[in-house]
C-alpha cells in the first residue's frame, strides 16, 4: 500500500489520474465510505519509506476489477475519482 504525505501534498489531483486502482481521491471528493482513511493515511506516511521511482504493482495486489467487486458486495455504489 502507498500513502501520500499529508503535510506537502498540495492537492493538485495529479496522483489520482495514475494510480491504477484509483484509490486517490481529491479531499473534497472523498466518499464518507473511505472516511477513515484520511487518518489511517498520515498514521501510515509517518512509519513509511520515500518512492521516488515508479515500479510495478506489488505482489498481492488487487485489482481494480477485485476493489469493484469487493465494493459492490458491501453494497457500496462508488464512481471512482473524477
Amino acid at each position: 500500500m502507498l500513502v501520500i504525505d499529508p503535510d506537502t501534498c498540495i492537492d493538485c489531483t495529479l496522483c489520482v489520474e495514475e494510480c491504477p486502482i484509483r484509490a486517490i481521491w481529491p479531499e473534497d471528493d472523498l466518499p464518507e465510505e473511505y472516511a477513515e482513511w484520511t487518518d489511517k493515511n498520515r498514521d501510515l506516511f509517518e512509519g513509511g519509506t520515500n518512492i521516488t521511482e515508479m515500479s510495478g504493482p506489488l505482489d498481492g495486489a488487487k485489482t481494480l476489477e477485485q476493489i469493484h467487486e469487493e465494493e459492490e458486495a458491501k453494497g457500496w455504489d462508488i464512481a471512482d475519482p473524477a
